[in-house]
C-alpha cells in the first residue's frame, strides 16, 4: 500500500510541476521574436486564439510548438541530445551530402534529408502541402535551386513544383493589382546561410549556383511583377571571397542585402546609391564556428533626417529609433519588429512611396530604399506575425490610402514560394 501511495504522490507532484512550468511559460515568455542561433531558426511565439484555428487544429499545433520552444534550459537539453546522438550515430552534423547528376539520386537525397527543410521554414508555422493529382510532374513543371561544388559535384537545395509556383504567383499578382499603372512588385528569395553552408562547406567548395525559379515565376506572373535573381546577384561576390551571410544569425549581412538592393534598382534603370556613400556604425558579434571569428555589421545612418514610427490602428504613430546601433544583425533596423506596421518618412521628395514585405531578410534591404521614396512602409503578412487587430484596416486599403507605388517582397525561402506564407497567407491577409 505504501509503495502505491508513493507512486501516486510522485505522479501527482510531477503533474503539478509540469502544470506550473507550462503556466509560467505562457505568462512570462516575451512576445518579441526569439531566435535560436544553434538551430538557425525563429522560435514559435504564443499563438493568437481564434475559433477557426482551434477547430482546424492549427492553434493546438502552434501552441504545442510554443511550449516545446519555451522549455527552460532548452539550449542545454538540445546540446545534450546532440552529444548523445553523435555517440550512437555514424553521421554528424558536419557531414556533407553530395549528389550525382541523376534524378534518382536527387530524389533519394531529398527524401533522406527531408527533416533539414524545417530550418528553411523558420518563419512559417509549416510548409503548405501540395495537392497530389496522382500524376508525376515533368521536369518542365519544376523549378530548381542547384549549388555547384568542386570536382563536378552538385547539391539540389530546393525544388518548386507547379502548384507552389502558380499559387505564389497569383498572390504576387494580387499585390500588383493594388498598385497604380506604373507600380511594380519586386520579388526575390534567398536560402538561410546555415542551409547553404551545410552543403557548401562554408563556400570553400563553392563554384556557383543556379536558380530557375525567377524565370518560371516571370512566366506565371503579370508584367507588373519583376522577379529578381538574388542567387545570381550574390554569386560573383561569393566567388571573390566576400562573406555575405551572418554566422551569428540566420540572415544575410549588410553587404549581401546591398547587392540584392542594387539588383532591384538596376532593373528599374536606376543607379544604386554607392555603399560607401553612407556613414556606418560598425558593430561586431563573436561566433565560434570554424575556430571563432566576428560578424562585422555596418549599421548605416540615413543620408537625410528620417522620422520613424510604429503605426497602430492605421493612424496612431509611435516614434521609434531608425536603428538600434548595438545589434549586429538585421534586427537593428526599427528595433527589428514589424508589428503591426512601420513607416519611415525619408526626408527625400521623390513623389513615390514603397511597401516592403517579407521576413527578417527584407529588413536589411529596406534602409537602402530610403533615397528613392518619400515614405517606406513595412509589415508582415504571414499568419504568425501579422497583427490584423492592431493594424485596424486591411492592407489593401492602406496601400490605397498611403498611395503606395511599389512593393518589395524580399524574404528567405521560409516565406517564399514553397511556404504557406506566400501560397496562402499573403493573399488572405491582404484583404482581411
Amino acid at each position: 500500500m505504501k509503495r502505491q501511495n508513493m507512486h501516486f504522490v510522485f505522479t501527482m507532484w510531477w503533474f503539478i510541476l509540469c502544470a506550473v512550468v507550462g503556466i509560467a511559460i505562457v505568462f512570462f515568455t516575451t512576445d518579441r521574436e526569439r531566435i535560436s542561433y544553434d538551430e538557425n531558426r525563429v522560435l514559435q511565439n504564443a499563438p493568437d486564439f481564434s475559433l477557426g484555428s482551434f477547430k482546424s487544429g492549427e492553434y493546438s499545433e502552434a501552441f504545442e510548438n510554443f511550449l516545446s520552444d519555451s522549455i527552460p534550459g532548452r539550449k542545454m537539453l538540445i546540446k545534450m541530445s546532440d552529444s548523445i546522438l553523435s555517440c550512437i550515430s555514424a553521421n554528424t552534423s558536419d557531414d556533407l551530402y553530395y549528389l550525382d547528376t541523376t534524378e534518382k539520386d536527387i530524389e533519394e537525397f531529398l527524401n533522406e534529408n527531408a527533416p533539414d527543410s524545417a530550418e528553411e521554414s523558420a518563419d512559417d508555422t509549416r510548409e503548405i502541402s501540395t495537392p497530389n493529382n496522382g500524376d508525376a510532374q515533368s521536369d518542365g513543371d519544376m523549378a530548381r535551386l542547384t549549388v555547384f561544388l568542386k570536382d563536378d559535384k552538385k547539391v539540389e537545395l530546393m525544388t518548386y513544383d507547379s502548384y507552389a509556383m502558380t499559387t505564389s504567383a497569383a498572390n504576387l499578382d494580387k499585390l500588383a493589382q493594388q498598385l497604380p499603372d506604373d507600380g511594380k512588385v519586386y520579388f526575390t528569395t534567398m536560402s538561410f546561410p546555415g542551409v547553404i553552408r551545410r552543403y557548401c562547406n562554408n563556400f570553400r567548395d563553392f563554384t556557383g549556383w543556379k536558380s530557375t525559379l525567377p524565370e518560371k515565376m516571370d512566366q506565371l506572373t503579370s508584367d507588373k511583377v519583376v522577379c529578381i535573381d538574388s542567387y545570381e546577384a550574390l554569386e560573383p561576390h561569393i566567388l571573390e571571397g566576400e562573406d555575405l551571410f551572418l554566422h551569428t544569425n540566420h540572415q544575410w549581412n549588410d553587404r549581401g542585402a546591398y547587392y540584392v538592393f542594387s539588383k532591384c534598382m538596376e532593373t528599374q534603370g536606376l543607379e544604386p546609391t554607392p555603399f560607401d556613400e553612407y556613414e556606418y556604425n560598425v558593430n561586431t558579434a563573436s561566433y565560434t564556428i570554424d575556430g571563432g571569428g566576428y560578424d562585422y555589421y555596418n549599421l548605416l545612418y540615413p543620408l537625410a533626417p528620417a522620422d520613424n514610427y510604429i503605426v497602430i490602428q492605421s493612424q496612431y504613430r509611435q516614434s521609434v529609433p531608425f536603428m538600434t546601433y548595438n545589434v549586429a544583425s538585421t534586427m537593428a533596423y526599427l528595433n527589428g519588429q514589424q508589428t503591426p506596421w512601420k513607416t519611415v518618412e525619408t526626408g527625400f521628395h521623390t513623389g513615390r512611396n514603397a511597401l516592403v514585405l517579407g521576413d527578417c531578410f527584407c529588413l536589411a534591404v529596406m534602409p537602402y530604399l530610403l533615397p528613392y521614396y518619400d515614405e517606406v512602409h513595412t509589415t508582415r503578412l504571414n499568419e504568425v506575425y501579422f497583427d490584423r487587430k492592431g493594424l485596424g484596416k486591411p492592407v489593401a486599403q492602406l496601400i490605397a490610402d498611403l498611395e503606395i507605388d511599389d512593393i518589395y517582397y524580399i524574404s528567405s525561402e521560409s516565406s517564399g514560394v514553397n511556404s504557406k506564407t506566400l501560397q496562402y497567407s499573403v493573399g488572405v491577409n491582404l484583404f482581411k
